[in-house]
């Protein structure tokens, strides 16, 4: 006679009590669970769009409790209990679109309270189903080594379903997490998960950074970015009386206080040609390493590194490219402030979602992550360090004979100390010699590549700042000063925009040039590098008509 195979109860402590290292991911799990209940009231038009999703948390820590409600598409009554109780047993594998692939994760929560209850009803039904888990009956029975119940007995045995009363129109899954256990004070800290589901959840950008960065770096509604960009699930996260929960990304970088000066896009594609991937990472000066604590506030900084997702959801955590498995330079990923997106259907997330299942498909991707980081993103913070020090010296000298022609302004005769006399000489030396270094860098090979070309701009721009500011100095102070025997000095330039507005008080009143300087600095603050040269154009245009008018 054929064995019948049969489910040990032992299953259940992994999959309750094992499954994830540390508690706060089980939010990550529920999170991924309600993404993708809003997602099918989407397609079952119970829901016009993911925007009208919502995932609500609260945490009542005088109560110990959580609860995290949806409203997705719920269950139907008829199938709740088969649910709630079955384990690995789930529709979703047939649907490439959905985060839950193995039916396990819903049990998660047992783990970290004595009481786990949901509950649920469908849009149409007027009945709500409920479950709920005596986990402290589970884990008696589990410890006891003379009960050889199986699995599904164990969970038959310790949970009580029931069903009442609803509202026809209400449709939600609600968890309810009762007498969180005292071992895990971070689920019910409400600073320290805002912050974790700023990191992790399937939610949108901070206004300002998509209308200041995304929208200006992407560049047309032909780009190629633009349908995975909105493709992108985002809902609507609120944790007690934070409303609507928003990735953390700003027109700095935490830690470093980097202005992100616009944003590279990528893709990550298969031998096969097959879309693996899509990302961004911010373009700054790359002045130095991310923290992990902002040193104005002692604050986590919560955008370091590249962070990656699937559905929008991080995988691992800040960490996940550090090291040398991706980067050569164990350091690299400190550098960096971005996202990359996993679109192939067949790349998903472990069971505990620290890592990639490994596919073949996810095995290239790592692969192709790899070769990317280290053909661009690596030489792309190494150039800035070299450019970086060039350019503080080049900004050291410029200030040294800025100044001096300033402060010798209408003087006719040879300066007679021979000290000053090398020391401008010397200053001189040292701006050419930082400027040529500089020239080498912007005509080396390298700056070809899309991201350390965007980079270098934004350092040539710092270069134009210090020239503008240089020749602000001499026009103040005479155009040319003698050293000693012969002249040195920046030569008399044309005036800068801001001296050219200025030179409209008179016209307009100080109020009218303020305002425009004003909208000047709010353009210059928002313009991508790549387009700064055409903006500078236009806005001596625009003062040339203003002008004339």
């Amino acid at each position: 006679m054929a064995h019948k195979t049969e489910i040990g109860k032992d299953i259940l402590e992994m999959l309750m009590f094992s499954l994830y290292p540390e508690a706060e991911t089980i939010y990550r799990e529920y999170l991924q669970n309600a993404t993708d209940a809003i997602r099918e009231a989407c397609d079952a038009g119970v829901l016009d769009s993911m925007s009208d999703g919502h995932i609500s948390i609260r945490i009542n820590q005088s109560k110990h409790s959580v609860v995290i409600q949806d409203n997705g598409i719920g269950i139907p009554a008829i199938s709740a209990e088969s649910t709630f109780k079955d384990i690995a047993k789930t529709p979703k594998r047939k649907k490439d679109y959905l985060a839950g692939y193995y039916g396990i994760g819903r049990l998660v929560g047992a783990g970290y309270c004595r009481q786990l209850i949901f509950e649920t009803s469908a849009k149409g039904e007027s009945l709500e189903s409920k479950i709920v888990f005596d986990v402290d009956k589970i884990r008696e029975i589990l410890e006891d080594d003379e009960n050889d119940m199986g699995a599904a007995e164990v969970i038959d045995s310790a949970t009580v379903f029931s069903q009442g009363p609803a509202a026809e129109e209400e449709h939600y899954f609600r968890v309810l997490l009762n007498d969180i256990l005292i071992e895990y004070p971070e689920l019910l800290d409400e600073a320290y998960i805002r912050d974790y589901l700023k990191q992790i959840a399937p939610i949108d950008y901070l206004a300002e950074f998509k209308n200041s960065l995304i929208k200006p770096s992407l560049s047309g509604d032909d780009d190629e970015y633009l349908p995975l960009y909105y493709e992108m699930n985002r809902v609507k996260v609120s944790l007690n009386d934070y409303v609507d929960i928003r990735k953390p990304y700003g027109l700095r970088i935490d830690g470093t206080d980097d202005q992100i000066y616009e944003l590279r896009f990528f893709t990550i594609n298969s031998d096969k040609h097959e879309a693996l991937a899509w990302g961004w990472y911010a373009i700054t000066e790359f002045s130095t390493q991310i923290p992990d604590r902002d040193p104005n506030n002692n604050n986590l900084v919560l955008t370091r590194g590249m962070r990656l997702r699937i559905h929008n959801i991080q995988i691992g955590n800040q960490n996940f490219f550090d090291g040398t498995g991706y980067f050569k330079q164990a350091r690299s990923n400190k550098y960096f402030n971005g996202e990359i997106h996993i679109i192939h259907p067949r790349i998903k997330p472990t069971t505990d979602r620290s890592d990639l299942a490994p596919t073949a498909e996810a095995l290239e991707f790592k692969e192709k992550i790899r070769e990317f980081f280290n053909y661009e993103m690596q030489d792309v913070y190494q150039t800035a360090n070299k450019v970086k020090k060039q350019l503080e010296r080049y900004e050291a000298a410029t200030g040294i004979l800025s100044s001096s022609s300033s402060s010798s302004a209408g003087n006719t005769e040879p300066i007679a100390s021979p000290e000053l006399a090398k020391k401008l000489s010397d200053a001189q030396k040292e701006q050419e010699k930082a400027s040529e270094e500089i020239r080498k860098q912007l005509d080396a090979p390298r700056a070809k590549k899309i991201g350390v070309k965007a980079m270098l701009g934004v350092y040539q721009q710092k270069m134009e700042q210090i020239r503008e500011e240089a020749k602000t100095h001499v026009l103040e102070g005479g155009p040319s000063v003698q050293y000693g025997s012969g002249q040195t000095g920046l030569p008399t330039p044309k005036p800068t925009i801001t001296e050219e507005m200025e030179a409209m008080a008179d016209k307009y009143g100080s109020e009218g040039v303020g305002m425009l300087k004003k909208v000047f600095s709010l353009i210059d603050r928002h313009t991508p590098t790549r387009s700064k040269e055409v903006v500078s154009t236009i806005k001596s245009a625009v003062l040339n008509d203003l002008k004339n008018e």
